[in-house]
């Protein structure tokens, strides 16, 4: 959790193939976005939950020098309507996920996890974020964990700011492109002068 640049790299990547799952395009996707047009307010999260999913977006996806974080992006509010359109057995899941934290942190700290402070939830997110190194007893939670983070960077990768973050430019013209290495073409049984003659080369 101490090098928020690889993590967020690490995280653009693999939201790629989240998106299709939650993102931009997706039939959830807009209705969404026709709600919050709509002034919709939240739809699944208490007022207890969404402070703490915020806290914990931020922890996923931290602001930096090249944007905001989780929360500043507006990941929660999608979040909370995915989740609201989602069946029982996945919201009482995250139900119970979430009530862990407060419980882990009672049980360590003798208070909330959003009483505790920045080096005490660290060290609760420490323990759950990587699975394979999870002990037994927060196998669970670490399963939980995944979830939570993958729905954050599918969230803040569908949003504005997230793709400012991404810079992705588009199909924007190269003009010093010289075309793929001739090893790549060889490798793959191709050339130019053959798509020329068969395709007319530009001119």
């Amino acid at each position: 959790m101490s090098e928020p640049m690889d993590r967020r790299e690490a995280l653009a990547a693999l939201s790629f193939g989240l998106l299709g799952a939650y993102g931009v395009g997706t039939p959830s996707w807009e209705r969404f976005t026709r709600r919050r047009a709509d002034g919709g307010g939240t739809a699944f999260f208490s007022a207890e939950e969404t402070a703490l999913v915020s806290v914990l977006a931020d922890m996923i996806i931290p602001s930096d020098d090249r944007s905001g974080s989780a929360s500043e992006a507006g990941s929660v509010p999608y979040m909370d309507f995915v989740l609201s359109e989602s069946g029982a057995r996945t919201q009482s899941a995250w139900r119970e996920g979430l009530q862990w934290f407060d419980a882990e942190c009672v049980r360590r700290f003798r208070q909330s996890f959003l009483q505790c402070n920045e080096e005490q939830r660290s060290a609760v997110l420490e323990d759950i974020a990587w699975p394979a190194r999870a002990k037994p007893e927060h196998a669970g939670a670490a399963a939980f964990f995944c979830r939570l983070r993958d729905l954050t960077a599918a969230a803040f990768f569908s949003s504005r700011m997230g793709v400012e973050d991404l810079r992705y430019e588009g199909n924007v013209f190269n003009p010093q492109w010289q075309g793929a290495p001739p090893k790549a073409l060889e490798e793959l049984g191709l050339n130019y002068e053959e798509w020329d003659r068969r395709y007319g080369g530009l001119t």
